[in-house]
């Protein structure tokens, strides 16, 4: 069944087939501003309403047709692929194989004509020359993994303003663990800052979290208990502190708001 927040992704060859250049690693593919690629993201509610068109010559597996204008594209939903597993609900799922023109005049030179005659070997018709490419799989990652920090960025420096505010401790929850933060200005004249991981095992996923704080160098962190802030980390927590500037707090503020 397809899911409303579902992601239609254009391939490296639908990119090509549209003449549109590639976006940095900020801008998923699915989001690109072309009509084929917009029109594109509500092919699977209409599969699902029992709308879509398939394309009856390519029976190896289910592919459905995009009309724009002149435009066309074949898209699919890789329901046998455990690759799309890992990524979020929705993405690596469905993808645009191929785009192309309608050819009023000439039926043979049109699009849905010769991608079936591109996929047929004598009476074996395969698309998987249509499907995502190692390409394709590797730029979802890199794009995925974008996302998620700057998701975790947001996260951090909200926690922190949360903390810088209230003096007390802020939490975020999540499925398998917590993220908090602590501001205190109680050492003596100057303040810190903690940044505390309860169920995130992995260093470098930590590391990445510290990375999130602005104006603060990785050597400038230092783990818990310390002589900075004397905190003793429960079981399954890590504790990491620095020294907290009124710059780095008003830098806090400014991207909080």
């Amino acid at each position: 069944m397809a899911r409303p927040s579902a992601h239609v992704r254009p391939t490296q060859r639908t990119l090509a087939d549209l003449g549109q250049p590639l976006p940095d690693l900020g801008t998923p593919l699915d989001e690109i501003g072309h009509v084929v690629i917009t029109v594109a993201q509500t092919v699977p509610e209409q599969r699902e309403a029992g709308g879509a068109e398939r394309i009856l010559g390519l029976k190896d597996r289910v592919w459905l047709k995009v009309k724009v204008g002149d435009q066309r594209a074949v898209v699919t939903e890789l329901v046998d692929s455990r690759r799309a597993e890992d990524y979020p609900p929705g993405v690596g799922n469905w993808w645009i194989g191929a785009a192309g023109r309608r050819q009023a005049d000439s039926p043979q030179r049109d699009f849905y004509e010769a991608i079936t005659r591109e996929c047929a070997t004598g009476k074996t018709v395969s698309t998987v020359g249509l499907l995502p490419t190692e390409w394709d799989w590797k730029r979802l990652t890199a794009e995925q993994a974008i996302a998620w920090r700057r998701e975790m960025k947001r996260i951090v420096i909200r926690l922190i303003a949360m903390s810088l505010a209230s003096g007390k401790l802020a939490v975020a929850e999540f499925q398998q663990h917590r993220i908090k933060a602590l501001v205190r200005a109680d050492c003596g004249h100057e303040a810190y800052l903690a940044i505390i991981a309860e169920g995130i095992p992995n260093p470098k996923v930590f590391a990445q979290l510290l990375d999130c704080v602005p104006g603060v160098l990785p050597e400038d962190w230092q783990p818990e208990p310390s002589l900075l802030a004397d905190m003793e980390p429960s079981q399954g927590e890590i504790i990491w502190s620095t020294l907290f500037p009124s710059e780095v707090a008003s830098v806090i503020l400014t991207l909080d708001d």
